[in-house]
């Protein structure tokens, strides 16, 4: 048979804790218990414990302050010594600076310098070639001189690679066909002869009239290969400009022998047929002449080249006496 013990049947403080099965289950939803508050010497594990799970106090530090003077505490962010955080809408973020020459700036993703954000200011004159995308000039590293480059073919100047500037390039000439003049370069008075001009390079419409006269002629200086046929007429030649010397004709006189029978006499030279007048004297007075069919020794006919070799021939209308002083005057 079982005996049943009630509580209040049990006398206060006579069951201790060797009278319990610490191992089994306790149910107390029917009711409180209470304990009192556990202590080092005697429930040195139950306060352990209990301590465990009350958390440390806080402080603050590097910035952040706590104060615990009310409920509940209150904490805060030191910015004034960190300008570079601030709170936007009660959240905390970083603070960007915009100004000119450089500017950082931020967007969903984080902090980023934007597209052509660094300017000239935000140099220190320190950025290398090798950072540069274009460091070279033809091949040559800034900052070294570029090869030495001088004239030729008619240009002088002193070297030159870079590194300073050259003022005095020049032209070289000959100094007889160009000159330098006051404007600029120019063909050298009298520069220009006969090995200059190709054959027939100067026209009669490039000259004008009147244009050349001997002083701008050196002796000799125009052959017959550098003017075209018919190139120079009357109106460009100066007047009184040829003289007997830079012509190829002169004045002839021929005696004439008569014998009684012979009627045509031949020239010393053929008569250009621009000169084709000339002058027959029989014993000292001047014979008339006509184009054909002359009539007596009183007249005659002028043949330019009907000679005996293509010289020129005079022709009487009958043969003079023999003894008669003849002379012909003619231009050839």
């Amino acid at each position: 048979m079982a005996i049943q013990i009630r509580g209040n049947q049990i006398q206060n403080n006579t069951v201790t804790a060797t009278q319990l099965d610490e191992t089994d289950t306790y149910d107390f939803s029917s009711g409180v218990v209470s304990v009192a508050t556990p202590t080092a010497n005697g429930h040195a594990a139950t306060k352990a414990y209990v301590d465990a799970q009350i958390p440390d106090s806080f402080s603050g530090g590097n910035g952040i302050a706590i104060d615990s003077s009310g409920d509940p505490d209150v904490i805060s962010v030191d910015l004034a010594t960190n300008p570079g955080l601030q709170f936007t809408s009660a959240k905390l973020d970083v603070k960007v600076k915009a100004e000119t020459g450089g500017s950082i700036t931020k967007d969903a993703d984080g902090l980023y310098i934007a597209d052509s954000a660094i300017g000239n200011a935000k140099l220190a004159g320190s950025i290398a070639n090798a950072k540069l995308a274009n460091s070279t000039i033809s091949g040559v590293a800034l900052g070294s001189n570029l090869n030495s480059l001088s004239a030729g073919n008619g240009l002088s100047m002193s070297s030159y690679n870079g590194s300073a500037a050259v003022s005095d390039l020049t032209i070289d000439l000959d100094g007889s066909t160009l000159a330098v003049g006051a404007s600029g370069i120019k063909i050298a008075d009298t520069g220009v002869d006969t090995g200059q001009l190709a054959d027939s390079a100067v026209e009669t419409a490039k000259i004008n009239n009147l244009a050349v006269s001997t002083a701008k002629l050196a002796d000799a200086a125009v052959s017959t290969a550098k003017l075209a046929d018919s190139a120079v007429d009357s109106d460009k030649l100066a007047d009184s400009s040829v003289s007997a010397a830079k012509v190829s004709f002169s004045s002839q006189i021929d005696p004439l022998t008569a014998n009684g029978s012979t009627t045509a006499f031949d020239l010393s030279l053929a008569i250009d047929d621009a000169f084709s007048i000339i002058l027959v004297f029989r014993n000292g007075i001047a014979i008339e002449q006509v184009e054909s069919s002359p009539s007596g020794v009183d007249q005659f006919v002028l043949a330019p080249t009907g000679g005996t070799g293509g010289v020129g021939q005079v022709t009487f209308g009958s043969a003079p006496a023999t003894g008669d002083n003849l002379r012909v005057f003619y231009i050839a």
